[in-house]
């Protein structure tokens, strides 16, 4: 009977953990391209500023060794299409321990909603 209940629980932790971001958790917003290795997204605030979306995502970087990432903001509309042109990589070094914040500001009126692009060599 034990060994059901603890099958039980593990099962539904497994199946809590297997459950997608929430629409518009930071996990949601975020695309990891490849790997993105000891980088945390922590939080994301997102506001409308003389009507242009605004973005600001704090990054942590959990190693003590610096850390070099790559990134890009994709900017969509309303039925979650892309509204302006493709942005090119940038790149941020952290360094070990540092936590830093990314600020964004769509590049035309129409974005609501961003995609943020993101990998580590």
């Amino acid at each position: 009977m034990r060994f059901k209940i603890l099958g039980a629980m593990a099962l539904a932790l497994l199946a809590g953990c297997a459950t997608p971001p929430a629409p518009d958790s930071a996990a949601s917003k975020v695309v990891v391209m490849g790997k993105l290795k000891n980088i945390e997204v922590s939080q994301i605030r997102v506001a409308r500023e003389n009507g242009f979306l605004t973005v600001k995502v704090a990054l942590n970087n959990d190693s003590s060794r610096n850390q070099s990432m790559f990134y890009r903001f994709a900017w969509l509309g309303n039925d979650g299409f892309p509204v302006a042109d493709e942005e090119s990589w940038k790149t941020l070094t952290l360094y070990g321990e540092q936590s830093s914040v990314l600020p964004a500001i769509a590049p035309v009126p129409q974005a609501t909603d961003f995609r943020l692009e993101v990998q580590s060599r």
